[in-house]
């Protein structure tokens, strides 16, 4: 085997334009599982909204992790449990919600598998909530109903206005422990700084004996970017944005086209 760790992320890269997990995406999967290969979902989602391709998987029998809120928690199928986990600092929560109401920001913070908002109603947010399963808990103030951690912040938009916002939410946050990234042009996302996927793909394999070299990432997103710098080889999908075909080592397939099989049989077996 060339790799020992395979870190996959979900949305336009393990699942098709429909969501959909190809069959021969799921066999290549077993194939370099059944191989004794390590398989990570490295996603921006929310742990329950994987829970169906953990199931179409196997990971609770089989083995695997999964890596969600783009890399704020590490959770263990197997054993029903979090691995490893990094809130949004507390501390940092009044000025997050300062700036937010400043610049009029619709901010939804996650509790486990409930989304809890003031304001956020536009299509992307409904969008979210309906793909990853969320119970919406809509509150009259979030910074009252705020008494929880959080594993990040989301604000949704359209990307035109998100493009500003990021800029000006960074600028407002920037001397805070955290970190301010679009994971998709309509998710502009606040997480723990030093909080993404590429240290978290990274620690797991640390944790588990697996060296850096023989680490692989198969990505399409802003927010894969962390991930396919940091592994030993990056792949990026045919149908990724920029800024990740520029940070991978190289190209495959698109995600409609088995471009995780095909990376898997090229390079991890």
């Amino acid at each position: 085997m060339q790799k020992r760790l395979l870190a996959v992320d979900i949305d336009g890269t393990l699942v098709n334009d429909d969501k959909v997990l190809l069959p021969q995406t799921a066999r290549d999967i077993s194939e370099f599982m059944e191989r004794g290969g390590v398989l990570v979902l490295a996603t921006g989602r929310p742990t329950p909204g994987v829970r169906r391709y953990i199931d179409e998987l196997a990971l609770p029998t089989r083995g695997g992790y999964v890596i969600s809120y783009n890399g704020a928690r590490t959770f263990y199928p197997r054993e029903a449990r979090a691995f490893t986990e990094k809130n949004v600092p507390p501390s940092t929560y009044p000025r997050i919600l300062d700036a937010a109401q400043k610049l009029n920001l619709p901010l939804t913070a996650y509790r486990d598998d409930v989304a809890v908002t003031e304001k956020a109603d536009d299509r992307y947010f409904r969008m979210e909530t309906t793909i990853n399963g969320l119970v919406i808990d809509r509150v009259p103030s979030l910074r009252e109903a705020l008494t929880f951690s959080t594993p990040k912040f989301l604000i949704t938009g359209e990307p035109a206005f998100l493009e500003t916002a990021e800029i000006q939410l960074r600028n407002a946050l920037k001397d805070l422990p955290v970190a301010v990234f679009r994971s998709e042009p309509c998710f502009l996302e606040i997480t723990a700084r030093g909080c993404d996927k590429g240290v978290a793909i990274l620690e797991l394999a640390r944790l588990l004996g697996i060296r850096p070299e023989e680490t692989m990432a198969c990505g399409d997103g802003y927010n894969d970017v962390t991930m396919l710098s940091a592994v030993g080889l990056g792949v990026a999908m045919a149908n990724a944005r920029t800024p990740a075909k520029a940070a991978a080592d190289v190209v495959t397939l698109s995600n409609n086209e088995n471009g995780v099989g095909a990376a898997i049989r090229r390079y991890a077996l």
